[in-house]
């Protein structure tokens, strides 16, 4: 089975990085492929997306989605290859005429799609969601919304994992999913998401059960099993976020 798109634990130095570090890195590189006209240094910002997997020992041809996002943006890149007819003609092959600004162009909406996609990959697998709560909440967050996001995160995975049981249960009992009719599809979209409606109504009852035992919501503040701290080399990614953060804006200005 796949890893599931969530948090692998690991020891390397995205991992044991500041997790608002991270998500301000996030942010940059989200900002950044929308501003930079340039092909070539988007190309470039997804080719050190994709180095930092192994460097974190992360397999991301093993992950769930990794197929569905490739193709994706190759067909983004596809589609502007074919269409586009700006720049000069590279080569004829019967009507396909590709140039030199639809290459372009299909590197830079396949790049830009990639590198968000592979950068929020990375701040996912590499970003304990209790840390990130956490780190937001020290930050002013309240309390209630930390944790409303640590529950939502977590319980993705769980819903996920619902999903395949109740899946697989249909499944041998003989429900058939490869019918196309529409008719059926509605009928079979119905079967699914019942049960895991009635298990998510199920959990959310236990965790207000809970949440009220342990009177959650009585004071302003709240104590921390577990901390993050900001160490030297969360300040060396602080001061070079900086520095791109000014290459990129006089990288605009002088084009």
């Amino acid at each position: 089975m796949r890893p599931r798109l969530t948090y692998q634990p690991g020891a390397s130095l995205l991992h044991r990085a500041h997790p608002l570090v991270k998500l301000a890195w996030l942010l940059l590189a989200t900002v950044a492929v929308f501003v930079i006209p340039s092909p070539w240094l988007i190309l470039a910002v997804v080719v050190l997306a994709g180095a930092a997997f192994p460097l974190c020992q992360l397999r991301l041809g093993r992950l769930w989605g990794t197929r569905l996002f490739a193709g994706t943006a190759l067909l983004l890149a596809l589609l502007q290859v074919l269409f586009n007819r700006q720049g000069a003609v590279l080569f004829r092959l019967g009507p396909l005429a590709p140039t030199t600004g639809g290459v372009a162009a299909g590197i830079y909406v396949g790049g830009r799609f990639l590198t968000v996609v592979l950068a929020s990959y990375l701040f996912v697998l590499t970003t304990d969601p209790s840390d990130l709560a956490y780190a937001l909440m020290r930050a002013g967050l309240p309390y209630r919304y930390g944790f409303a996001l640590v529950t939502a995160l977590r319980m993705v995975a769980l819903f996920e994992q619902e999903g395949l049981t109740v899946y697989r249960a249909q499944l041998a009992r003989g429900v058939q999913y490869d019918v196309r009719h529409p008719r059926r599809l509605l009928l079979l979209a119905r079967q699914f998401f019942m049960p895991l409606l009635v298990s998510a109504l199920g959990k959310v009852d236990s965790l207000a059960v809970s949440m009220e035992g342990r009177c959650f919501g009585k004071y302003r503040t709240r104590t921390f099993l577990k901390q993050v701290h900001f160490t030297r080399a969360d300040a060396v990614g602080v001061v070079l976020l900086l520095a791109a953060i000014a290459a990129t804006v006089s990288y605009l200005v002088i084009t």
